[in-house]
């Protein structure tokens, strides 16, 4: 009797076993832009361009203003242009000031953050906002204009 019960208690274990064995599915929840503008935020406070530039859209190109005039950037150039803003600027802190969902289809929206900094070797605190811009592409939200506000 012991003999066969064995030929279906084996695959009904390794179904059992397989079952077990997949990883657990994760609920698809999109991250807020609010989250996403506190990343650019906490990003921007540790002068993190590769990360910053690593959130840029996937075509690869925004509008940048670093406080030269506005233009159409790669990542590249966006990188090369965030490196010179924070080698001439020491940031004392930033914060979300607001958050903005523009659109849901297609999801888009904008941040303002609140920059604190000084001139590097200079005693005074100055302060600008920076107009965030986002996307929500298939890698979640993307960074589409990147504009210092005078």
């Amino acid at each position: 009797m012991r003999a066969r019960r064995l030929p279906w208690l084996v695959p009904l274990l390794s179904t059992l076993v397989f079952v077990r064995s997949l990883p657990a599915q994760a609920p698809d929840v999109e991250e807020p832009l609010e989250s996403f503008v506190q990343e650019v935020v906490r990003l921007w406070e540790a002068a993190d361009v590769q990360a910053l530039v690593d959130l840029i859209a996937e075509e690869d190109q925004i509008i940048l203003d670093t406080g030269t005039g506005i233009e159409n950037a790669n990542s590249r150039h966006a990188a090369a242009a965030l490196r010179a803003l924070f080698a001439e600027s020491e940031t004392v802190g930033a914060r979300a000031v607001r958050v903005t969902v523009a659109s849901t289809a297609p999801p888009r929206g904008f941040g303002e953050v609140s920059w604190t900094y000084r001139t590097r070797g200079a005693p005074l605190e100055q302060s600008r906002s920076i107009y965030v811009a986002a996307a929500r592409q298939n890698a979640g939200w993307r960074i589409t204009e990147l504009r210092l506000m005078p």
